[in-house]
C-alpha cells in the first residue's frame, strides 16, 4: 500500500546533494519533470494529476532550497478568484535563485501567472506555443523542458557563481589631443 501524501511539504526538507530544482505543480509538471529526466536531469517533484493551486499552496511550508524551480499550476482551477492569490504565496515561499513558471493554455490562467512571473522577475513558458490535443496538455513535453535550459550541466553552473562581466567606455575624439 502506498504512503498517503504529507498533508504539509516543508521546502527546507528537500535539500539533497543531487537535486539542484524543484518541480510544483498539476499535471503538466509531471510532464516536465519526465522530459527532464529524459534529459538526465532529476528534481524534486511535489505534483499531482488534477492538482490544483489551492492544493499545492496548503501543502507547501518554508523555503524551497533549490537552485531552480518551475510551477506548473492554473490549468485545474483556471476560473478560481482565488487563483492569483494562491500563486503568489506559493511564489514567496520558493527562494530558487531562478523560478520558471508554465503558462496554462487557458487564457485568463496565463494572463495571471504571466502577471505573477514578472512581478518576480521570473521565466514564463507559454504552453499556447505547444500544439495541444486537449488544450490542457501539450502533445511533447520535450520543447518545454529544452526552454527551461537546464541542461545537463546545470546542477555545475548553479553551483558556481557567474563572473562579473566587465565594461568599458571608449571616447573617440575627433582632433589631436592638445599639448
Amino acid at each position: 500500500m502506498a504512503d498517503p501524501a504529507p498533508s504539509t511539504l516543508n521546502l527546507n526538507s528537500l535539500a539533497t546533494n543531487d537535486s539542484f530544482c524543484l518541480i510544483l505543480g498539476d499535471s503538466t509538471a509531471i510532464g516536465t519533470a519526465q522530459a527532464l529526466a529524459a534529459q538526465g536531469i532529476r528534481c524534486e517533484v511535489h505534483a499531482r494529476v488534477g492538482a490544483g493551486s489551492a492544493e499545492i499552496e496548503r501543502r507547501v511550508s518554508g523555503a524551497s532550497p533549490a537552485t531552480v524551480a518551475l510551477i506548473a499550476l492554473g490549468s485545474n482551477d483556471a476560473a478560481s478568484p482565488a487563483l492569483a492569490t494562491n500563486l503568489v504565496v506559493i511564489r514567496r515561499k520558493t527562494t530558487a535563485v531562478r523560478v520558471a513558471w508554465l503558462a496554462p493554455y487557458d487564457l485568463r490562467a496565463a494572463s495571471i501567472v504571466t502577471s505573477i512571473a514578472a512581478r518576480f522577475g521570473d521565466m514564463v513558458i507559454p504552453l499556447r506555443a505547444q500544439p495541444s490535443r486537449d488544450g490542457i496538455h501539450p502533445v511533447s513535453y520535450r520543447p518545454v523542458a529544452t526552454s527551461l535550459r537546464w541542461g545537463a550541466a546545470a546542477p555545475v553552473r548553479a553551483a558556481v557563481a557567474p563572473a562579473p562581466i566587465a565594461r568599458a567606455t571608449v571616447l573617440m575624439m575627433s582632433g589631436p589631443l592638445a599639448p
